[in-house]
């Protein structure tokens, strides 16, 4: 059996070439990879010695070779696959792995376009697309936290067809999220970001109970890791609507910067929100603005829980809390509600992610826009336009009312009542 394994992150590679090599596997490797795993101790082949060429034109060439393709490609239950394979001189590759050049990381460095060409992978993509298409024969890995579990696989047998098939999804999903990132890149540089095709990709952070309504299957996909390094679930499982509730809540709470704000938030709409000295009064006050839609609500909190704030949430029945954090006390507190799901950004305050783009499912396809943002100083920088010179509270409650109605735009947003600072 033989592995070709040619990695941009070589992280855990050389544990995993090891791992193939107490089982008996050859290796073939190429460039920084090879390198590695030879200076590592593993007996590794370079890739020439397989190809009968040389790695070409600066590194450009050097998988893109029958060889190499026709070694992953050819069926090895097909008798005349097997027959060709052997006239040609191609021998088998049985495991592939790959991940590609850093892209993403390189645009985010640098505007060098020289550079960011060279980013752009063509022999690793066309590798993973060749071991996937022959996932029957050929393993194909193309994630860093899959290798342990691959080498379980193959020292127990396991290695079965659904387990390859597994591997063959998550490597188109690879290559295709790969080159969704080049293409949106490129109409970003060159289009103003819309050309002829937009793709947004994002990758399951989890499952949610079920969708809009319980006989809809739903799940949250994020971009960039976004979600999960914003938030940690610290108890339940959110539902779909739990979620949409989230963002809302979210995005007027943390508007507010250093302060106090506490939003809660019942099926799309705000139906509470208060500024005020401490958080505990403000979320009094936010309560007081519709009690009854507050119940079963989802409320985002601008700061650090205590046992104090806890013990008051805890009177009514509530589907979600957020906030930048809990303190151990105010954990204990909420462990008796079973059905409560709270989310922690494990710092003071509440953050945005910040995305630099918006969309919306209409019928038939969705509207994209540059998003929006209510700016620090929108409101105090507005142009006077009447005789009368506002007050700072009169200020401040303008911001407070404008933050309200437009930063969740994609909802009808209705409240009762304000409780203004």
């Amino acid at each position: 059996m033989r592995a070709l394994l040619s990695v941009s992150d070589k992280s855990g590679i050389v544990e995993f070439a090891q791992g193939l090599e107490r089982m008996g596997w050859e290796i073939i490797s190429t460039g920084g990879t090879y390198k590695k795993l030879n200076d590592s101790g593993v007996k590794v082949i370079e890739i020439d010695e397989v190809t009968k060429f040389p790695e070409c034109f600066e590194g450009r060439v050097k998988t893109l070779n029958p060889f190499v393709h026709g070694g992953i490609l050819h069926k090895r239950a097909d008798e005349a696959h097997v027959t060709q394979a052997k006239e040609l001189g191609v021998e088998g590759i049985d495991l592939v792995c790959v991940n590609l050049y850093p892209f993403k990381e390189t645009i985010e460095r640098t505007e060098d376009f020289d550079e960011i060409i060279e980013n752009i992978d063509i022999g690793g993509p066309t590798m993973v697309r060749s071991a996937a298409k022959n996932f029957n024969d050929v393993l194909i890995v193309t994630d860093v936290l899959d290798y342990d579990s691959i080498i379980e696989a193959l020292e127990n047998n396991a290695d079965s067809l659904e387990f390859r098939r597994d591997l063959m999804i998550k490597a188109y999903e690879h290559t295709a999220s790969y080159d969704a990132m080049i293409a949106n890149y490129m109409n970003g540089r060159f289009n103003n970001g819309f050309g002829e095709y937009q793709f947004i990709t994002g990758k399951k952070s989890f499952q949610t109970r079920y969708g809009e309504n319980p006989h809809q299957k739903g799940a949250l996909y994020e971009f960039d890791n976004h979600f999960t390094n914003n938030f940690n679930q610290v108890k339940g499982e959110a539902s779909f609507n739990n979620i949409n509730d989230v963002n809302g809540a979210l995005k007027i709470a943390s508007s507010f910067g250093d302060e106090n704000a506490v939003c809660i938030v019942k099926h799309g709409n705000p139906c509470g929100f208060a500024l005020k000295g401490t958080l505990l009064e403000s979320y009094t006050e936010a309560l007081s603005c519709d009690p009854i839609s507050a119940f079963g609500g989802v409320v985002a909190v601008n700061g650090i829980i205590d046992k104090a704030l806890a013990k008051k949430m805890n009177e009514i029945f509530l589907e979600v809390v957020m906030a930048g954090d809990f303190t151990d006390e105010a954990l204990e507190v909420f462990a008796k509600k079973k059905r409560l799901k709270l989310f922690s950004q494990g710092g003071e305050k509440l953050v945005m992610s910040k995305d630099s783009y918006d969309f919306k499912h209409v019928d038939g396809g969705f509207v994209y826009q540059n998003s929006d943002c209510i700016c620090e100083n929108e409101v105090y920088n507005a142009h006077k336009k009447s005789e009368l010179t506002a007050t700072e509270q009169e200020m401040k409650d303008l911001e407070i009312a404008w933050k309200v109605q437009d930063l969740p735009s994609q909802t009808v947003w209705s409240m009762s009542k304000i409780v203004l600072w």
